[in-house]
């Protein structure tokens, strides 16, 4: 008779369960049911007569194990109470309250976050005298913590690090450390770390936590970093019952340290394993995983499996082509309008994207139509941090009495202007009864003591209220970026952070594009009269506007759109999945085309987002893309990823990819015929014809990798403008601008790491 619990459990799933003894690997595929295997496992060994006090299971979000332990509770009822399911890091604070007084600490330890981290990097970086121009709290912090992700302590790190001259890491480490433990805290990647330092030098304390848990469970095993395998193999290298359950195709987060050799090698870690692959999905249709496992099965560095299903072909899988990003967005949603006519709830529904920046279209169409949705893991794109300081600058030039949108802007980036300074610039302009930035000049002809930092600022908006008028406001936007000293700011941080933040600014100069007024005419003739002043308060109304989207009522019980990223969308489902992007630059990024490596970890990104649909799975894209600092719409080339795909596999509709092959590479390079629509000048607002260079003979082209490639002289191939010679560069590697003058006669100033530049090769 079959065991109660191994009910409606598939043949892989029971044997999953039931063996109980020696290291299990569980190779879980999206959709295979892997927490229902957890959990019935926990629930199997406390039936056969294991104490529950005696099981561990450790996974990564709260959700997660709060999920499981709900399960466990239905299945066994009040013991479950008695298993320890937690995430790492609470489970190394049980750990670590009772026995870090073997490494000098109080059991009262504080834990710092990230604020806290970051102000007492800023004193070490003060005390040392370090430029903080260039090395930010941020900016040591994200390289501690990367260090900290791989079990990298302070004195091995300028060489396991492979610290460049200048680094001031190696010197700064160390120094953070000791302060540390003199305020008898830890940081969160120390939770870890501490309990596997803890372990390796006491093995009495390792002896009696290995008596304690005998059986460990570790969920999501593809995510761990080097630190919490360290951990794992010293608990489970006893008695050898360690089951991890994970999914090789699905880690994408190396990014956050997670080290994939840690399950493609868990058979050298715990030898003689048994492995269980979980193939059978129960999530989505046939179509959905034959594209899914298309993709994926292209990446060397995985363990062989495929997903399979009972739920028939379905639905499939349909591509859908804007002319932009805008008009992207707004077939999607005309799709969402035309499937919840049909009988969808909006709540059935998800678009999911590489970057939290590619969200700002599919928020504002979908303002537009008034259809709920909701924003999953990040603030909506008009409360974002950087969009709201640039906007109060924006504000501060329509309204110069505004002072709240001067406070927010005077202190962005900073500029000596600190609370002693701010406090008295109050009390002088409550005294002449005038807004703060008139007092800001008022201050400096009646006091003469008005900080640099703030005359500077006063100077820069008086530039800016001038050139509001005449500039366009994307241009206005990306001027305001560059002379405030805010892009520069980002760009001195250095993390992935701040390259996000700076990707934002850049989404909000595409936003502002789209009410550009037009320009006069090439013949001569007159601009239509448009009030430049007019379209950009118009725009900050509909920013506020957008901004409120997630209060829009829900009364009728349809549920919410979800807009999320790949990385926030593993682990869900949803019926209805749009994925958004699917262009060389969205899928893969574009930060992360540099090695097969890179490629790998977006091929199981793009994995992730296929397999989150369960019934209809919908692939988008636009035909171009405005580019902020060029100001031209430049042609998009299609994901890589497309072409790893059967195109039966797809309905393209009019947009089949054979149709347009030849002409598309000859676009990319910039030798399409002469009366091809290439370049759309935002600022003319209309498409206008742009005669490309026809070079004689065959080309044959690399892309640069250092700077060094793009010395002066160098002749180079732009994706739109044709080929040219390099004549000036200025600029770190990481931000490079090169002055390339074209064969057309044209001069440009391009920014390296946007221009898609091409080396000609003799």
């Amino acid at each position: 008779m079959t065991h109660p619990l191994l009910a409606g459990l598939n043949p892989e799933q029971a044997r999953a369960v039931t063996t109980t003894e020696g290291p299990l690997l569980v190779l879980a595929g999206a959709g295979s049911g892997k927490t229902r295997v957890l959990t019935h496992r926990l629930a199997y060994l406390v039936e056969k007569g294991v104490a529950p006090w005696n099981l561990l299971a450790v996974t990564f979000t709260n959700k997660a194990a709060g999920e499981m332990r709900h399960r466990v509770d239905e299945l066994i009822g009040p013991p479950a109470a008695r298993i320890h399911l937690s995430t790492f890091h609470s489970f190394c604070v049980h750990v670590l309250r009772r026995d870090i007084g073997r490494l000098g600490y109080s059991p009262r330890f504080t834990i710092y976050d990230t604020g806290d981290q970051k102000q007492l990097l800023k004193r070490l970086i003060q005390q040392e005298r370090v430029d903080s121009s260039k090395w930010t709290p941020a900016k040591v912090l994200r390289l501690i913590d990367q260090a900290k992700n791989k079990g990298i302590g302070p004195a091995d790190y300028r060489d396991a690090m492979n610290s460049p001259a200048g680094d001031p890491t190696p010197r700064l480490y160390p120094l953070y450390e000791q302060q540390l433990k003199a305020l008898n805290a830890v940081d969160f990647n120390d939770l870890v770390n501490l309990t596997v330092r803890l372990w390796s030098q006491h093995a009495d304390v390792l002896a009696a936590w290995r008596h304690r848990f005998r059986y460990i469970m570790v969920d999501e095993y593809q995510d761990t970093n080097r630190s919490q395998f360290q951990l794992i193999q010293l608990l489970g290298g006893g008695h050898r019952n360690v089951m991890v359950v994970g999914d090789d195709d699905q880690s994408i987060y190396a990014f956050r340290g997670a080290d994939l050799r840690n399950i493609l090698d868990f058979n050298q870690h715990f030898p003689d394993p048994t492995i269980v692959r979980l193939e059978q999905n129960y999530r989505s249709s046939g179509n959905v995983l034959a594209i899914a496992n298309a993709v994926v099965q292209n990446n060397h560095g995985r363990m062989e499996k495929t997903l399979r299903t009972d739920r028939g072909p379905g639905e499939p899988v349909r591509m859908l082509v804007g002319s932009d990003e805008k008009d992207e967005a707004q077939r999607v949603v005309d799709t969402i309008r035309s499937l919840v006519s049909q009988g969808s709830r909006y709540g059935d529904i998800a678009v999911i994207y590489r970057t939290n920046a590619a969200s700002r279209a599919f928020e504002e169409a979908l303002v537009r139509a008034e259809i709920p949705h909701a924003l999953v893991g990040s603030v909506k794109f008009y409360e974002r941090r950087e969009v709201r300081d640039m906007i109060a600058y924006l504000k501060l030039l329509l309204n110069p009495a505004d002072d709240v949108a001067f406070e927010r802007a005077v202190t962005l980036p900073r500029r000596g202007v600190g609370d002693q300074a701010m406090a008295s610039l109050r009390e002088f302009a409550n005294a002449e009864g005038v807004p703060l930035l008139a007092a800001v000049r008022r201050w400096t002809e009646a006091k003469g003591r008005a900080k640099k930092g703030l005359a500077d600022f006063a100077a820069l908006i008086a530039r800016m209220s001038e050139a509001v008028s005449t500039l366009p406001p994307s241009e206005l936007v990306t001027r305001l970026a560059a002379e405030s000293g805010y892009l520069e700011m980002l760009q001195a941080e250095g993390t992935d952070e701040a390259r996000a933040r700076i990707e934002n600014i850049e989404e909000l100069a595409r936003a502002l594009a789209a009410v550009d007024p037009p320009v006069p005419a090439e013949d001569g003739g007159a601009a239509p009269d448009v009030d430049a002043l007019q379209l950009l308060q118009g725009f900050l109304d509909r920013a506020s506007l957008s901004s409120q989207a997630d209060e829009l009522p829900d009364e009728d019980g349809r549920g919410r759109v979800t807009l999320l990223t790949a990385h926030l969308a593993k682990g869900l489902e949803f019926k209805v999945v749009f994925v958004a992007g699917i262009v060389q630059g969205g899928f893969p990024h574009f930060m992360a085309q540099d090695s097969e490596e890179e490629i790998e970890e977006e091929r199981r990104l793009v994995y992730v987002a296929f397999t989150r649909a369960m019934d209809r799975l919908y692939l988008t894209r636009p035909q171009r893309r405005f580019n902020p600092h060029s100001r031209v719409f430049e042609p998009t080339e299609l994901s890589r990823f497309l072409g790893e795909i059967s195109p039966r596999l797809i309905d393209w509709g009019a947009s089949h990819p054979a149709a347009t092959d030849r002409a598309d590479r000859l676009r990319r390079l910039g030798f399409a015929p002469s009366n091809a629509k290439l370049v759309t000048s935002v600022s003319s607002r209309a498409e206008e014809e742009v005669e490309a260079v026809q070079p004689d003979g065959t080309y044959r082209t690399r892309t640069p990798e250092t700077a060094d490639d793009l010395d002066p002289g160098t002749r180079v191939l732009h994706p739109t403008m044709g080929a040219g010679r390099v004549t000036s560069r200025s600029g770190p590697p990481n931000n490079l601008k090169v002055v390339v003058v074209f064969d057309s006669g044209a001069r440009k100033t391009l920014l390296v790491r946007h221009a898609r530049l091409e080396i000609l090769e003799d």
